[in-house]
């Protein structure tokens, strides 16, 4: 008993031999043009065939690894970090600095 040739295609779709695959399609769509389930099997086996992983074209080299500009700073900048505020570089407060001005106002009256 013959098996039938588009569940024979089918089969080595799946058992990944898209090569055998395609030339049975081809086979099959000499006797009709028209069967669109072996066009669609023999695009995707086709498909399949020149597959390229993009995984391994994602991969970092070592030189990659250690040259990253985008590496996160170890010592935060001047005025950006959180847990100190900026004003706080050995000059005088936001308070000091208003009760100056205006002890210099009440002077010049």
């Amino acid at each position: 008993m013959e098996l039938d040739p588009l569940y024979k295609a089918l089969s080595l779709f799946r058992r990944r031999k898209f090569q055998e695959c395609s030339n049975l399609c081809t086979e099959i769509l000499q006797n009709n043009a028209f069967d669109q389930a072996a066009w669609s099997l023999k695009t995707r086996a086709l498909t399949e065939l020149v597959y390229v992983d993009d995984i391994e074209a994602d991969e970092e080299s070592i030189a990659d690894c250690v040259m990253d500009e985008n590496s996160i700073a170890q010592i935060a900048r001047p005025g950006t970090s959180l847990r100190t505020p900026g004003t706080s570089h050995g000059g005088p407060t936001q308070v000091m600095r208003c009760l100056k001005n205006t002890f210099k106002k009440f002077n010049n009256l």
